[in-house]
C-alpha cells in the first residue's frame, strides 16, 4: 500500500530528510534480534523475519493464511479476536502479554496496530524469549554494566 501523504516519521522529524527508511527496512527487521511477524488487519500472516523462523513456529506456508489456523489452544482465538477488536475500536497503545505457545518456551509478546493515514491496515507482533531477557537482567543486577563492558570492550573502557 502506498500513500501520497508524508510519513509520520518525516512529519515528526524522527528521520533524516534525505534518508529513505524503506531502503533498509527489510534488513533492519530481519536483523533486529527479536521475532517480528506482520499480519494484515484480518489476521493474515504477511511477513515474518528470520529470527521468528528460527525460534517460533513460522513456516513459508503460513504466509497468506489466517494466523488463527496455527493457534493450538481453543482459548487463543477468542483472546486474539478481542485484542484485534480493541485496535479496530481505536486503541493505539500496544498490547503486551506473556505466552507459552510451544509447551516449554515462554515468550514476551508486544502486538501493535499499524495505521496508515489513520486507517488500521495491520498489526506487528514483536517477540522476545523470556529466558534471554531474564538472563540479561540477572547479569545486569549482578554487575551493572561491568559484564557487558568486559565482553564488548576487552581492553577496558576508553579513557575520558
Amino acid at each position: 500500500m502506498t500513500s501520497q501523504a508524508e510519513p509520520a516519521e518525516a512529519a515528526e522529524s524522527r528521520i533524516a530528510t534525505d534518508w529513505g527508511l524503506d531502503e533498509w527496512a527489510d534488513r533492519l527487521i530481519d536483523q533486529a534480534g527479536v521475532g517480528v511477524t506482520i499480519l494484515n488487519r484480518h489476521g493474515t500472516v504477511m511477513y515474518y523475519n528470520k529470527w521468528a523462523s528460527e525460534h517460533l513456529d513460522r513456516r513459508p506456508e503460513y504466509i497468506g493464511n489466517d494466523v488463527r489456523k496455527r493457534h493450538r489452544r481453543a482459548v487463543t482465538n477468542p483472546r486474539f479476536d478481542a485484542m484485534l477488536k480493541l485496535f479496530e475500536d481505536g486503541r493505539v497503545e500496544p498490547v503486551r502479554y506473556v505466552a507459552r505457545p510451544y509447551g516449554k518456551t515462554t515468550i514476551l509478546v508486544t502486538v501493535s496496530p499499524i495505521r496508515v493515514d489513520g486507517e488500521l491496515v495491520g498489526f506487528s507482533q514483536i517477540v522476545l524469549l523470556k529466558d534471554e531477557v531474564q538472563e540479561l537482567c540477572a547479569r545486569f543486577d549482578e554487575s551493572g554494566r561491568e559484564s557487558f563492558e568486559r565482553e564488548m570492550l576487552p581492553n577496558g573502557p576508553p579513557a575520558t
